[in-house]
């Protein structure tokens, strides 16, 4: 049991699901979704390109000051959500979401959407 996060393709076509990444008791990126989109447990969110620019570049500051993290991207609370500190494992899930989402800046949108979902 825990909190499990996944961003995937959707090839427009064919319906054809692709994951793009996965992320485990990450809650800081849970909390910003629930946070802008108010979604329930097994919600899914297609995610603009708005909403990459701004997640990118929210993760990037906290790669940079991450003194500033508990304010840009601060941890949410749940059942079996993981850990509520600011620390290595953390700093490796910003990381990498920031990689990823600069990675989905590239991707064919029109071929493909990105959505959000997560499980608990």
């Amino acid at each position: 049991m825990g909190l499990d996060m996944y961003l995937y393709l959707q090839e427009k076509e064919t319906q054809e699901v692709i994951e793009y990444s996965y992320y485990r008791k990450f809650n800081a990126l849970q909390g910003y979704f629930v946070r802008k989109y108010e979604i329930e447990n097994c919600g899914k969110i297609k995610i603009s390109n708005e909403t990459i620019n701004d997640l990118y570049l929210t993760l990037n500051e906290v790669r940079h000051s991450p003194e500033k993290a508990n304010l840009l991207m601060p941890v949410f609370p749940g059942p079996f959500f993981g850990s509520y500190e600011y620390d290595r494992i953390y700093h490796n899930y910003i990381n990498q979401a920031a990689c990823d989402f600069y990675h989905a800046k590239f991707i064919n949108y029109d071929k493909y959407d990105l959505y959000y979902t997560s499980d608990w």
